[in-house]
């Protein structure tokens, strides 16, 4: 008996409307956030320099990207999910299509940790690695067979 597990990138999208993503207005309106769904701290500061950009952690639960002269902090919510915050100078597309490419990121570094903790603990758990093979689409196709204990 055999398993196959196939590890795509989770889909995150930012197909919401920019109203639902950009969750409100500060009270002198001079910077706005952005909604995202990233929650691990080790994996979003990983993101953001794999994207090109210099993370600083300022605490646990805040961290700051800069691109060139740009500056966005990354804040905790009550959530636990990590929001973003905008100086209201950069325009809401470049947000949003700033937040979409570091989800890419994100997905593909959760891809990598479940794969590395998957190959870690698999024969611990009575599972043999048959093959694995890396699709076209960065999904990787892992196929086990299941050995009694």
């Amino acid at each position: 008996m055999s398993i196959e597990l196939l590890l795509i990138p989770i889909g995150i999208t930012v197909a919401t409307s920019i109203g639902e993503m950009i969750t409100d207005y500060r009270k002198e309106g001079e910077t706005y956030s952005v909604k995202t769904v990233m929650k691990k701290q080790h994996l979003l500061q990983k993101a953001i320099e794999q994207y090109g950009c210099h993370a600083q952690e300022l605490t646990q639960e805040n961290y700051e990207a800069i691109i060139g002269e740009i500056k966005i902090v990354f804040q905790k919510n009550e959530q636990g999910q990590f929001e973003a915050v905008f100086d209201k100078d950069v325009s809401t597309e470049d947000a949003l299509e700033f937040i979409e490419n570091l989800h890419t990121e994100y997905k593909y570094l959760i891809q990598q940790e479940t794969y590395q903790r998957l190959r870690e603990q698999a024969e611990s758990k009575g599972l043999l690695l048959e093959s694995e093979q890396v699709q076209e689409d960065r999904s990787i196709l892992l196929t086990y067979q299941v050995t009694s204990n």
